[in-house]
């Protein structure tokens, strides 16, 4: 007797549902959920949004679509379980910050913690990859050191937003300008090109942008030089605001698990193999 009232209680409260659904558009769908016949989900993936701005060979633009380390990546971090869903939020280095307090994205997945993050309610995952800045200049019957050795006192070429060493990592262009002779450009891409148009004889651009710009043009490897040391050479870390959609130590497991398999290392080194410096 029990099940036919359970089935009959059901029953109506399905057809209260369809009387709502049909105002709503979905008619077909709830009566069935309600009765069990259409199983609901419960699981869905929990979105995680991963700020990325254009960095060196983790995150650049070809042809206008995202390219680098950064989405390969997320996908990495997808395939390897299905209790998060990694997303790509664009951003840019100047607004990254901001952008990481405000909920824009929950993460930045490669930063320093040197970059201005010390005042922020952040924290640093474990470290995911190590990068070098260089020195870089034209090649010309000059001796190259000697350019290397005094390099504050030539022009030197810079990207809008970045933390440089000789700056003591302080990337506000007020600062910039008035104690170093900076030429301030939007990306590495502006760089490298004011490089090679004689904007400025020297500039600083990342090891992974110039194995990317090398490995599609190798004949511009006999037009540069490199200084003999780097220009700084730091730990990249994600970054995880304190309300991320993940936390720090799931995260940590997750990189851990990826770069466990061995398939993080091959991404890195297909990107970046060694450079002069």
């Amino acid at each position: 007797m029990w099940v036919i009232v359970e089935i009959r209680e059901k029953a109506l409260v399905a057809i209260r549902f369809l009387h709502h659904a049909a105002l709503t558009g979905f008619a077909a769908i709830l009566p069935l959920m309600v009765l069990g016949i259409l199983p609901v989900k419960a699981n869905e993936p929990v979105q995680v949004k991963v700020g990325a701005y254009e960095y060196s060979d983790i995150f650049f633009y070809d042809n206008d679509q995202p390219n680098g380390v950064v989405p390969k990546l997320i996908k990495l971090l997808n395939d390897f379980q299905e209790n998060y869903e990694f997303r790509l939020a664009e951003t840019s280095s100047r607004r990254r910050y901001e952008g990481l307090m405000n909920g824009d994205f929950d993460l930045v997945l490669f930063d320093s913690p040197k970059w201005e993050w010390h005042e922020l309610d952040v924290q640093f995952s474990d470290t995911l990859l190590v990068e070098s800045d260089l020195y870089v200049a034209l090649a010309s019957g000059e001796d190259p050191e000697a350019l290397f050795s005094d390099v504050l006192s030539y022009p030197i070429l810079c990207v809008l937003g970045f933390h440089y060493s000789f700056a003591d990592f302080n990337a506000d262009p007020a600062f910039l300008e008035a104690n170093y002779d900076v030429l301030l450009r939007y990306n590495e891409e502006d760089v490298f090109d004011g490089l090679l148009a004689g904007e400025a004889p020297v500039g600083v651009i990342s090891a992974g942008f110039l194995t990317t710009k090398l490995n599609q043009q190798p004949e511009l490897s006999e037009k540069l030089v490199f200084a003999v040391m780097p220009h700084a050479r730091y730990d990249l870390v994600s970054v995880l605001s304190s309300n991320s959609a993940i936390t720090l130590e799931q995260f940590n497991q997750l990189i851990a698990k990826v770069k466990d398999s061995g398939v993080a290392d091959h991404l890195w080194q297909h990107h970046h193999p060694d450079l002069p410096g």
